[in-house]
This record gives structure tokens, sequence and C-alpha cells, in this order.
């Protein structure tokens, strides 16, 4: 052994305050019997240490150590082996100092600066471990303590193996796990074995998770584990074929489970792991049969999803016809399932399903029919009428994206329900209603929106701007999404107002209806339409009649132009005008074409992303403060193909003057009772409009019926406008928008089971300013700020006025065996870990019930 290595070894141990139980004189017993170290012992020079070979009786020795130089720090060498107990005179000297030895464990285990004897012995029993510099190394670097015992040695040395930094036995056992579930293919098993033991990790796994001690292997563990994660979840309701796979008591491995599935860097491989396990364990059989109130809050298998999914769905097509059903409960069940692991696979079919009870829902509250006067069921249709459009849109937007072909029976009813129940019997209803002169009392016209919407604030002030943004097809519901999401997301004023739509309702006679002036002339079968005598084609001309009828200086632009612009070039293209139009196209664009007609309800979604950019932009980069969104005109959109019998035969001869899919243009009306034609006030020779009736089509050649415009429906003669007053921020502003705040409804803060219920009130309704918020909800220790419980996810995203249907009922299981008594509930929102709520609950469990409730 080289005498330097020692010199250096024993310098350490005796300098070294930390290896020393307390401050006085430090004395060093060497037994060496081999005499292998004595030319080594002879040549130590350590300073301020006293070396003495053991020779003489041990009654001398005692002695010269305690009565003739009691304060002198001694290395003591016996070059014999150690005495037992009972025979060693010098035991009370050699139990206040410290043991040395020159072998290579014994160095190991001086290195380590270790007090307890007995590791040395381990370390001597693990010496493969030691051979490898590169892992003695890393054990010195996880520092371990000088009072460790043999299990945090052996943890120690472990975790070396997995690659740990420190000492953590549940990061041991998932990074053991995630190597595979057989030992024989398991790589970081093989080192374990060959260079700890398998006995080692056995210790500490079971100790950690209480899993049974009898035949313990890689496989039984992870799915023991997993299987009583599973039972917890299912509030106790555990399929038999299972029922002896469940670890009692069950918090250590729920913990250990919850823990894993929600650290981002180690989940995927336990996702892989426990679909291993869902096969080998036939967990969709043992399942399928169980009741959606038991499974929507489990998590630890994907088939979960699957079977929920499965269930909702056919719950759902049983609901497509007359019969009523609460489907409350399972609105809630699936939004408890956007938290949870497996979401983002099936998130588009869980917006699918939501939409479509939306869709049945609504449905439900008109079993009567629609039949109202036509300005009543034009204000209707404003007010709530739209929305069931838009869940149409959003129930096809998903189902398209979703994966496999479980939705495709409930996409045929739902497209059935839309069609035949909805677009026809609101078509029907309207048709009824209507006059045989296009005009609605006490509704706004289309052609009146310059003068009620923009004229009045140019003439408020000689200095305010208007922006004007056209989105061509910005149907009315699409409108409505955008305006809530301005509300939400902006920190101005806004307003939504529904208009009476020109007709035919198309994008030339539209948009001429929208600029200024007092006489708006359409001529059939000119791409043109006039006002005052001007031309309205094309930016030039729509610039000409801006300037020339609104008396201010006005400009045309293109929203993707302004969007491509920097913050200084919008500002400078803008900086001379009052009056800024800008015309944007994402709706039309995709809907109007046969070959992408599929995508217009998708192109709805993009065409809100960007007018909110463009808000964004008129305001914050280019000081905008007046934003008005309107539309030429809104559109009918159906999925299904456009069968014959819903299709009319085009009228014919030399009245009609111009014919497209939803309207005619004729000098005089038609002679057929089934169309609706109607007089115009912007055409003179007594030219008529007639459209086929509710959502019908005219019998044209070619493709692309299904996105059409152009008729009297209301989805395309409602048209919305969207007023938007911006307000600056000012010192002490807290901003455009809040999070809806939480709280706990509860008699009595005490956790009494394992397992109990909490329920958390979302004190704001999700409108107007106030967002949802996702929220994380656990009991914390006091005294380090570890969660005892698992940490619940969920979403305060309730729109409900009553607090009652803004109530979140979520369980926790306690996780630790010995919870302290005392304890804090924090609620942290889930985006930046504030803490929102923090109040002092109490612990008081009985007898340990895994499954109780609250």
């Amino acid at each position: 052994m080289n005498t330097a290595r020692i010199q250096n070894t024993l310098e350490t141990l005796f300098q070294d305050s930390a290896r020393w139980l307390h401050p006085g004189r430090r004395v060093v017993f060497w037994y060496d019997p081999e005499q292998q170290f004595i030319s080594s012992f002879n040549e130590l020079q350590l300073e301020g240490v006293k070396k003495l070979q053991l020779a003489d009786t041990a009654f001398t020795v005692k002695y010269h150590l305690l009565v003739e130089q009691p304060n002198q720090t001694f290395l003591l060498y016996a070059p014999f082996a150690e005495p037992a107990p009972q025979e060693n005179w010098l035991l009370d000297i050699q139990k206040s100092g410290l043991t040395f030895s020159a072998d290579p464990a014994a160095l190991i285990y001086a290195d380590l600066g270790l007090r307890s004897r007995r590791l040395e012995i381990i370390i001597r029993e693990q010496i493969k471990f030691f051979k490898s510099r590169k892992r003695t190394e890393a054990l010195q670097a996880i520092g371990i303590s000088p009072d460790s015992d043999e299990r945090e040695l052996l943890l120690a040395m472990l975790s070396v193996l997995a690659g740990l930094k420190v000492p953590d036995t549940g990061t041991l056992i998932r990074r053991v796990l995630l190597g595979g579930l057989l030992e024989t293919d398991n790589a970081l098993w093989s080192d374990i074995e060959r260079f700890v033991s398998a006995e080692a990790f056995w210790e500490v796994a079971v100790e950690y998770t209480d899993l049974p001690k009898k035949h313990p292997s890689l496989n039984k563990l992870f799915t023991q584990l997993l299987v009583t994660h599973f039972a917890i979840s299912l509030h106790g309701v555990i399929p038999p074929q299972l029922a002896n796979q469940v670890i009692s008591p069950g918090q250590r491995a729920y913990a250990f489970i919850d823990q894993w599935m929600r650290d981002q860097q180690d989940s995927s491989g336990w996702k892989t792991l426990s679909s291993e396990v869902a096969e080998q364990l036939q967990i969709f059989d043992a399942i399928e049969n169980l009741e959606p109130e038991v499974l929507f809050e489990a998590a630890s298998f994907e088939v979960v999803d699957q079977v929920l999914i499965r269930t909702c769905v056919k719950k759902l097509q049983t609901q497509t016809g007359q019969q009523k059903t609460e489907l409350a409960s399972w609105r809630t069940w699936l939004q408890t399932r956007h938290t949870l692991i497996w979401f983002p696979k099936y998130e588009k079919i869980y917006q699918a399903l939501e939409a479509a009870i939306a869709i049945l829902e609504f449905k439900q509250q008109y079993t009567g029919g629609f039949r109202q006067s036509a300005p009543v069921l034009f204000k209707a249709y404003a007010s709530d009428l739209h929305l069931f459009d838009r869940a149409y849109r959003h129930f096809i937007v998903a189902s398209d994206d979703a994966q496999g072909d479980i939705l495709k029976g409930l996409i045929e009813d739902i497209e059935n329900l839309y069609t035949q129940w909805f677009l026809d019997g609101l078509g029907e209803a309207w048709s009824d209603a209507l006059s045989d002169h296009w005009e609605l009392e006490g509704i706004a016209s289309q052609s009146k929106f310059f003068g009620r919407h923009v004229f009045p604030i140019l003439e408020r002030s000689d200095r305010e701007k208007v922006f004007v943004i056209i989105s061509d097809a910005l149907r009315y519901e699409v409108a409505s999404e955008l305006q809530e999401v301005i509300y939400k997301e902006m920190r101005g004023e806004t307003e939504l107002e529904a208009q009476f739509g020109v007709l035919p309702s198309v994008t030339r006679l539209g948009m001429a209806a929208l600029l200024p002036g007092s006489k708006l002339e359409l001529i059939p079968g000119d791409d043109d339409v006039r006002i005052d005598g001007l031309s309205t084609k094309g930016t030039v001309a729509r610039q000409k009649v801006l300037t020339e009828n609104s008396r201010v200086d006005s400009t045309v632009l293109n929203a993707k132009d302004l969007l491509a612009m920097s913050t200084e070039e919008g500002r400078l293209i803008v900086q001379p005008y009052r009056l800024i139009y800008i015309y944007h196209n994402v709706i039309d664009a995709i809907g109007d074409q046969a070959s992408s007609e599929r995508q217009a309800l998708s192109a709805c979604g993009t065409a809100i992303s960007e007018l909110l950019r463009l808000v964004k932009k008129i305001c914050n980069s280019i000081n905008g403060t007046n934003v008005i969104i309107t539309a030429d005109h809104g559109f009918l959109y159906q999925r299904c193909p456009i069968q014959e019998a819903d299709k009319r035969p085009l009228p014919s001869g030399e009245a009609i003057l111009e014919s497209k899919r939803r309207y005619l243009l004729a000098r005089e009306q038609v002679n057929d009772s089934t169309l609706l034609q109607f007089s115009l006030p912007y055409t003179e020779n007594g030219i008529v409009a007639i459209v086929p009736r509710g959502s019908l089509r005219f019998a044209v050649q070619g493709a692309g019926a299904q996105f059409v415009h152009g008729g009297a429906s209301l989805q395309e003669v409602c048209v919305p406008v969207i007023t938007y007053h911006h307000q600056r921020a000012v010192k002490g502003d807290d901003g455009p928008a809040r999070k809806v705040g939480v709280q706990v409804s509860a008699r009595v803060r005490r956790v009494t089971n394992n397992r109990f219920s909490l329920t958390l009130v979302q004190t704001d309704a999700v409108e107007g300013k106030w967002r949802s918020r996702q929220i994380t909800v656990a009991l914390y220790d006091p005294q380090t700020n570890i969660p005892i419980t698992d940490v619940r996810v969920t979403n305060l995203s309730s729109t409900s006025i009553y607090p009652s249907d803004r109530e979140i009922s979520l369980r926790l299981t306690v996780t630790t065996i010995n919870p302290p008594t005392n304890v804090y509930l924090i609620v942290k929102d889930a985006d930046d870990e504030s803490e929102l709520l923090k109040e002092p609950w109490a612990v008081s469990l009985g007898i340990a019930n895994d499954f109780g409730d609250f």
C-alpha cells in the first residue's frame, strides 16, 4: 500500500471534526494482524500526532495515555489482530476514538468519513462496487452523512448505479423500473446484482412501497403499485380479478405512482410500462362494465379513457332522438379528464363529445320548435340560437382531428340532428315568418352600418381614428366567440350587435353596404355595386367612396399586409388617416373553393386568432382606440353531402337575370310557391330576389354546395358588428383581465380518512374580464412544505352565474403513513405556482382505511 495514501487518509481522519463525537484529544487505533504496514507506520510523519506501537501491557499504555499525556493526540499501531471486546483492555479508549485499517475497504471507509464500523464490513463485502474509480468518486460526491447506517450506505451505492446525484429511494425505484420489467433485459438491474445486491434493492423498495416481501420481482413491483393506485382512484370499487394485486396500506404506492405520472421527464416511460401491464392484466375486459361515476377520476391505465369514451358515445347516440336526458354528469366527468395524463392523446375526442353534449342540451331547451315572428326569431338567434351553430362547428372541427373511428356513428347522428332538426326546423320557421319586403321592423339594416357605428365616432372629435375590420363571411356565431376572446384578452370595452344583412347575402353587395353613402344600387349581372353612383369594386374604388362620402382622410388596407408590418411601418401607414378600412379574408377564401370547403369550419378558428392579433396590433402597436369588426355576410355549412331532395330546380326564362346556388335575381316574381321572393330597397325597375326556403339550394352544376351564402337564412343574414373601445393602461391598473378566484366549502377543516372529499367553489363566473384558471390542490406538511396528499389538478372554468353550479368536488388521498396532525391546505395557480389559498387543517386518522370517504 502506498505510504503517501495512508498518510493522506490519516491526516484527514485526525483533522475532520465531523468524524469525531467529542471535542477532546483524538486517538486512532490501527490494527495490522498481518504486520504488512510496519514500515509504512515507521515512515509516517503526522503533525501534532504521537505514534505509539503497542507492545507493552495494556495497563502501561492506558497509564501513559490517561495519566502521563492525557491531552496528546495518538496514533496507536497494533501489529496484531483486534482483541475480542471482553479481552480488549483498551476498549474504553478505543470507543472514544476511531479505528483505522490500511486495507482497501478500510481506506474507502475512512475516505467516506463514516463512523459505524459495521459499514467497513459492508464495504468489504461490496468491494466490487469500489473497484471502479468513477463509482467511488460518485459515491463520495453524494456526500454521505458520517452517521449513516447500513441501509443509507447501500441506498447511496444503488443511487450511484442509477446515476442519481443524491440518494433518493423513489427516484431509484423509478429508474430501475424504467429499465424494463424483465430482469434479464434490464441493464441497471444487472449492475445492481453485480456491484451491490438484489437483496439491498428489495430492502429499500419494500420499505418504501409496502410491497409484500414474498418473491419480489420488478414486474410484480410495478404491477402492484399501479393496481393499488388504480384501486384507490376507483373509490374502492376494484374489479375482483385485480383485488389480489392491491398493496395494503396503499398510501405509499399511490403516492409513488402519482408523483411519477406528474413528472414531465419520466411520465412517457411510465405510460409505456402502464400499457404493458394493462395488456398483461387485460384491464379493458376488467373495467368495461364499470359505471362512469366510478371511472371518471382514474388515470392509471389508458384504457380507462377508451372505456369512458365508448360508454359516452353509446350514451349520446341513444339521446339524439326525442327523449330528454340529464347530461350534466357526463359534462362534469369529461371535464375532469382534462387534467389527467392521457387527455392530450384523446383531447379532440373529448372536445367533440363535449360539443355533442352542448348540442343535445340545446335541443332539450327547444323541444317546442322555433315558431316566432321574424323580429323575435332574429333576436333569439342573436342571443341564443347561434350557439347551436357554434357547438356544431366545434364538434366538426374536433371530430375531424380525432383519431380512430370511435366517433363515426355519433358524427352521423349529430349531422342528422343539425341538418334535419336545427337547420330545417329553424329555416322553416324563419321562412314562414318573413314578409315579401326585405326589411325587419326594429332591426338595424346592414346598409345603415356606417351611419350607426362609424360616423358618430368621426363626428365626436376631429382627432379620433376609426379602424373598421371587415372579415369576409365572419358568421355571427364566430364573431360572438371572437368578442368573448377580445373581452378576455384586451383591456377595453366591447359589445356585439346583430344587424339585418342585405339580400342577396353576397360579397359585392355586403361590402358595399358597409361603406358610407345614401343610395345603394345593385345591378343584376354586374360584379359591381354602386353607392351614390360610385363604384365599390376593388380597393381603389372603395377608398374613393370612403374619402368622398365620409369627408375625412381615409385609406384601405389588407389585413395580412398590416399584420406583416413592423410597429413603425404600421404607425406610418395609418398616421395621415382618420378612417382605416381593413379587409380580412380567411373563411370565405377557404369555403368558397370546392377543393377546400371541407376546411371552412376550421378556418373559423384561424380567423378568430388572426382577428385577435389584428386588434392587438391596432391597439397596442399603432395606438388605435376605436375598432369595429363586421362582415359582408355569413354562410351556411353542413358536412354531409347535399342530397337531391335538398335541391330545388333552378327557374328559367327571360325574367331571370342572375342565378346562384342560394339566390336568383329576376325582373319579376316567378310562379313557384315553394320559393321566397322579396322586393329589395336598393334595386330599381321592380327587380326581386328569389331564394329557396330554409337551407335548400338551387340545383346548380358543379361542386361546392356545402359552404354557401347568398340566401336569406339567419346564418347568412344575421351579420355581426363588434365594437371595441380600447383603454390604455394607467398607474395602478391590474391589467386587462383577472383569473377567477377560489374558496373552500367545508363545515370543518379536518381529515379523518386516508381518502377524503373536498369541495371548492369558483368565486367568479368565467365571463367578461374573468378568465379561467387551472389550480393545484393538496395538503402540505408545515415543517417541510412537502405535500402529504396527492396533488390534484383541476380547472376553474364554469360560466354559470350560480355559485352552486361552480362547485368542484375533489378526492384527495393521504400519501404519508404518519402525517402530522396540523397541516395546511394550499391551493396554487398551476401556471406560476403562486398561492391562492392557504388555511390550516387538522389530520386525525383513526384506523387506516385506504378507501374511506370524508
